[in-house]
């Protein structure tokens, strides 16, 4: 199964189903539009995050931030799963980023159906989308 890998705390944003967007400077490839991958928490989270959250982002995580804070604190490991069911440019979602540091479009993809992981799955993420070859049962459990 295709993995990606994300930092922390988007990563858990994600699985907890409350970020849609993932934004890189590159589109998704079209192969993987309507697949499920895996989130891989990478080994280094974000330097400071939650000085880059704007106003509706910080609303959004406000209820949630203790479960995800717990999670935060994973990395290195596979924490769930997603649904890739898009990607464009300049999308609604208070996730979407428009442009990039050198005011270039950001591609946004955009994700649905997330399954937070009951037990996470250590494992070396990769750039780009990676193989992870072991068996997951639903739930994540190997």
């Amino acid at each position: 199964m295709k993995a990606i890998t994300i930092k922390q705390p988007w990563a858990s944003l994600i699985v907890h189903g409350i970020k849609d967007i993932e934004n890189r400077t590159w589109p998704c490839p079209k192969k993987y539009i309507g697949q499920r991958v895996l989130i891989h928490a990478s080994t280094k989270p974000d330097n400071e995050p939650y000085r880059i959250f704007n106003d509706e982002q910080a609303n959004a995580i406000d209820g949630c931030v203790m479960d995800v804070v717990g999670f935060y604190k994973q990395t290195g490991c596979i924490i769930g799963s997603v649904e890739i069911i898009g990607c464009t440019i300049n999308h609604h979602s208070i996730w979407a980023e428009k442009t990039n540091y050198y005011k270039k479009p950001v591609y946004n993809w955009v994700l649905a159906n997330p399954i937070l992981f009951a037990n996470s799955i250590p494992a070396k993420g990769k750039l780009s989308f990676w193989d992870y070859n072991s068996v997951i049962e639903e739930g994540g459990n190997l």
